[in-house]
């Protein structure tokens, strides 16, 4: 689309560049025409300053000897004028061609269009100034193809399956619906993405699988969506848990779990029939849950989810799964504290990776399990101390004391750059491009002229 903007407008400036006569040119066409518009000028400054004379005289500013000096040598200055302006006509240049759309004597021979009324110019300009506009207003036709691909075998997913396609803008907004055929669907058509992305979407064993169609996806997209297979079994399965504890006033402790979920296996896990577990003290209410989308540290992003009660104290449930690769559960949550002593648990419901990290704030809130006290380990990539448990516990019951209130803690901003999506060669393809079209055009304009 931007190229094709780009080439008509340079195409328009070129034509006009090729076939419009300079002002040098018509200068020495037509002789005194300089000095004829001088006199032309000065007789429309003498009009200015009769006015003015004739407004002063009427507001008294001055006085009528004075007025009517000035006016008679304005007027004298106005006859003179008039008297040389006809030896200034242009009528004596001898014409080479009658315009057939205005009648109009055209100034050269060599002019390929009516310098007044632009004849010819004038029906090309309008055509290419209507194509742009019908290509601007036009809504823009984008195809996109998918393919599914299974995950688990390897190969095109044969097997049909709806695959529905959404526009993320204002939320997520259906557009269509189709079956695959041999593994394929295709939807032509689409308006051009303008305000949010589309995105793909299709459901296999209760399992949702999307991706993302991004911006300036070349026509006609073509979209691969992996499907997997999927499983209860977590031999494959490993876990980390992190929580992080903070005094946030005199009763209240807010606290982070964040679990990471490492599946090696080539299928989904789905875990049980309400999703993935988690567990909390008997006495914390959930906030927030929210689940990653994407891999890798600039393409994840996280996605708001329902964290639903079980039927034990403490236990809670997301309508989530782990596809094969790592996701991350995020859960926010509240525990009613008391300085005298607060019970605190840690349970892990799948295969831990590494044992229970806990990170409790301010650093003089005592941890406690049982009779000991817990010491923190200085962790140089978390960048503060840290409870460790080993990787075989898979459940823990601590006591939290004391402590003063934790400072909040600033949130790091970064800066937003929005990049074009040209690459440099593009972006200098068009100044470069617009130099040899007007070159060349020159070129030709004065090989004509000679």
């Amino acid at each position: 689309m931007i190229y094709l903007v780009f080439v008509l407008i340079v195409v328009a400036a070129a034509i006009y560049l090729y076939f419009a006569e300079s002002r040098a040119t018509l200068r020495a066409l037509v002789p005194g025409s300089e000095r004829r518009q001088k006199l032309l000028e000065r007789q429309h400054t003498i009009r200015l300053s009769l006015k003015d004379i004739e407004y002063e005289t009427s507001v008294g500013k001055m006085d009528p000897a004075t007025a009517g000096r000035l006016q008679n040598e304005l007027v004298a200055e106005w006859e003179a004028i008039e008297a040389e302006l006809p030896a200034e006509s242009p009528a004596v240049m001898p014409a080479a061609a009658v315009c057939k759309s205005c009648g109009t004597a055209v100034l050269t021979a060599a002019a390929r269009f009516c310098h007044v009324c632009g004849a010819k110019l004038h029906q090309i300009l309008l055509a290419l100034l209507f194509i742009a506009s019908a290509t601007l207003t036009q809504p823009y036709a984008l195809d996109i193809n998918v393919t599914l691909q299974n995950g688990t075998s390897g190969g095109v997913f044969a097997a049909p399956l709806a695959v529905q396609l959404l526009k993320l803008e204002q939320g997520m907004q259906p557009v269509s619906s189709a079956t695959t055929v041999a593994g394929r669907v295709k939807f032509a058509g689409l308006p051009e993405m303008k305000a949010g992305p589309y995105m793909v979407q299709t459901v296999y064993q209760g399992v949702t699988y999307s991706r993302v169609v991004p911006p300036n996806t070349p026509d006609a997209a073509d979209i691969k969506l992996d499907v997997f297979e999927s499983t209860r079994s977590v031999t494959k399965l490993k876990v980390r848990t992190l929580v992080e504890l903070r005094r946030v006033d005199r009763q209240l402790v807010a606290g982070l779990m964040i679990v990471y979920f490492l599946n090696g296996d080539r299928r989904t896990f789905r875990g049980g029939d309400a999703g993935l577990e988690f567990n909390l003290p008997a006495t914390a209410s959930v906030t927030e849950a929210s689940v990653s989308v994407g891999t890798g540290a600039s393409n994840i992003q996280w996605l708001k989810v329902a964290a639903t009660k079980g039927a034990r104290p403490g236990q809670y449930f997301v309508a989530q799964s782990v596809k094969p690769g790592e996701r991350i559960l995020q859960v926010a949550f509240q525990l009613p504290y008391a300085e005298s002593g607060t019970a605190f648990s840690l349970r892990g419901v799948y295969p831990q990776d590494a044992g229970f990290q806990l990170i409790a704030e301010p650093q003089d809130m005592v941890v406690m399990q049982g009779q000991t006290v817990l010491a923190r380990v200085s962790d140089n990539n978390l960048g503060r101390g840290v409870i460790s448990f080993p990787a075989s516990v898979a459940e823990v019951a601590l006591t939290l004391k004391g402590g003063g209130i934790a400072e909040t803690r600033q949130e790091e901003s970064a800066e937003v750059e929005i990049k074009s999506p040209l690459q440099l060669w593009q972006k200098l393809i068009f100044p470069f491009a617009a130099m040899a079209a007007f070159g060349l055009v020159t070129f030709f304009k004065l090989r004509r002229t000679t």
